[in-house]
Order: structure tokens, then sequence, then C-alpha cells
């Protein structure tokens, strides 16, 4: 694990600092939330509602090189998007819309989406890649992509030639 115990223990307590901040602050009963550091890739930070339980997942590799810039930034993003949803209902605003930067600003952080810390190095997902033709030429299509287009939620295109992207089955790594 990147992290200390005592470095995860400082982020448990500053999400939870902020939560009780946000609760005063907005009068509204927040309670604690579970928190994760099994976040992967390059997202900081993650809120998660699912079957009606809330928790935040962070990326233990980001915050292990940006300590202090996550505690600055990436906790009150999340501990944001938290109360948010108790406020308002996750499905009634915005993600980062204008609820959300206003409970941003109301915890002391500016209200940024995307973050400027160098990533590079860092463990990353890689992605099994499929095999798809148009006519002119072979394409790469992720696996997220590849089970878009098998759900037919999604239909890819080629730059070149604008064909529809044809799977090719028989192409397997």
């Amino acid at each position: 694990m990147p992290l200390t115990l005592q470095q995860q223990q400082q982020i448990r307590q500053q999400t939870d600092r902020l939560i009780q901040q946000a609760a005063g602050l907005f009068e509204y009963p927040l309670k604690p939330i579970d928190i994760y550091f099994d976040l992967k890739g390059r997202n900081l930070g993650m809120y998660v509602m699912k079957n009606r339980q809330r928790y935040i997942r962070y990326n233990p590799h980001v915050f292990a090189r940006h300590f202090d810039a996550c505690l600055q930034q990436t906790i009150p993003h999340e501990v944001a998007h938290y109360v948010c949803d108790c406020l308002y209902g996750f499905g009634n605003i915005k993600p980062h819309g204008a609820e959300w930067k206003s409970v941003m600003r109301v915890l002391g952080a500016e209200p940024r989406v995307r973050s400027t810390l160098d990533m590079t190095g860092l463990p990353g997902r890689h992605y099994r890649q499929f095999h798809y033709d148009c006519g002119c030429t072979s394409h790469q299509l992720s696996s997220i992509r590849h089970n878009k287009v098998r759900r037919g939620q999604a239909v890819y295109r080629c730059r070149q030639c604008g064909n529809v992207l044809q799977w090719q089955d028989n192409a397997r790594e």
C-alpha cells in the first residue's frame, strides 16, 4: 500500500471534518461515510452511491505522490458530491453544476473539475483491445467501447472513410 496507516487516518479525519463542517453550515444531519483506498487509474477520488450505500473511494497511489494537494482539493471535491447528493438528490442536479460549485466554495476549495497533478508513472488500467475494420484500415477498440457496440449502445465510424466499424471476431488476440 503506497499510503501509510497514519496518512490514511489523516485522510479519514479530513473527510469527516469536512462532512461535519458542511452539516453545520447547511444545518443538515450528514452521517459519516465509509472510505476505501482502492481506486486505480487516473481518478483521484470517486463518490459512490450504490444500493442505498454511500462511500468514497480514493486513489492511494495519487495521494501518496501528491498528498497535500489531494488533502486540499480531492477530499473537498468528493465530500461536495456527497453533500450535494444528500441535500439535492444526485439525479436532480448536474455532477459539477452550480450546487456542487457552491458547496466547494463553502468548504473553502476552488471548484475545479479536472486535476493538474502529474500522473506519469502511476499504475493505470489496461483494457483488452478488439480488432475492428472499416474497409480502408484496421482499428483497435477498448473493451469498454467493444461492449457498448455489442449491447447496441454505440456505433463507431472511421474518421477517414466514414464507414461503420465492424468487429473482426476471428482476429482475437
